[in-house]
């Protein structure tokens, strides 16, 4: 096509013909014009592409980690509701002269299960924190879904602390009790230690159903592991799952 309007314009200016060699000068440039815009837009369709290629892998990963966060809190959920049960199995032994009809090997299995079950979500955040430290977050699109992963550090640090409480009031119950009676049929009823024999006597386990304190911590335990679950594991569960349900909604799952 160039090459077309050289030749006109040659033509023209052998005929002294200045207005129509301006016109198709006009025309040439024009055509040049066309071409860089046309150029252009397709080395911008190809970024576009490039992004979107990018946008999508994260939006695969997010959506590995989040499913795997998902099963966690899963069983985090269903550890919360066996303690309490657990808990609240300890709890009717406080109950008058009841501690008397249940034998003290399974008060202590008991007891020994309620102190080894660990309140606990560990999630897997790595690439959620990348995207985050990266300034790669800005790739995904979806602004809804942009605000729920960067605010998802939040309800993880306020859980922390919440597992951290169960934690100190767990050692408050270990530390009472230690001083109250012998610590070796708790830690054998599990059967996965045996500790032999001491030269000192062994103090029956129901003698903590006599003590005010291991009662108190024990209430105190069992609220606080039905709130985690209730107040805290809960709503992030649905968290989770709204961000999983826009990841797929992006991804066109």
């Amino acid at each position: 096509m160039i090459k077309f309007f050289r030749h006109i314009r040659q033509k023209v200016l052998s005929k002294n013909k200045f207005s129509r060699y301006l016109l198709y000068a006009t025309g040439e440039i024009i055509l040049v014009v066309i071409g860089i815009l046309i150029a252009l837009q397709i080395n911008n369709w190809n970024d576009l592409k490039k992004e979107r290629q990018i946008e999508r892998q994260y939006l695969e990963a997010l959506r590995s980690e989040f499913v795997a966060n998902l099963e966690k809190l899963d069983a985090s959920i269903t550890s919360c509701n066996t303690l309490a049960a657990q808990l609240g199995t300890l709890l009717t032994y406080f109950e008058p002269k009841k501690s008397d009809t249940i034998n003290s090997a399974t008060i202590a299995r008991n007891f020994g299960e309620a102190l080894r079950y660990q309140i606990n979500f560990n999630p897997n955040t790595g690439v959620q924190k990348d995207l985050i430290s990266s300034g790669n977050l800005r790739q995904i699109r979806n602004a809804v879904l942009r605000q729920k992963i960067a605010s998802f550090d939040t309800a993880l640090g306020e859980i922390e602390k919440q597992e951290s409480g169960a934690i100190d009031v767990k050692d408050d119950i270990g530390k009472t009790i230690i001083k109250l009676v012998s610590m070796r049929p708790i830690f054998e009823s599990g059967g996965s230690e045996v500790l032999g024999n001491s030269k000192f006597e062994e103090v029956d386990v129901k003698l903590v159903f006599n003590n005010m304190e291991v009662e108190n911590n024990l209430i105190l335990y069992q609220a606080i592991t039905k709130s985690t679950g209730l107040v805290y594991y809960t709503p992030l569960k649905k968290d989770i799952e709204g961000i999983i349900a826009l990841i797929d909604s992006e991804l066109g799952n």
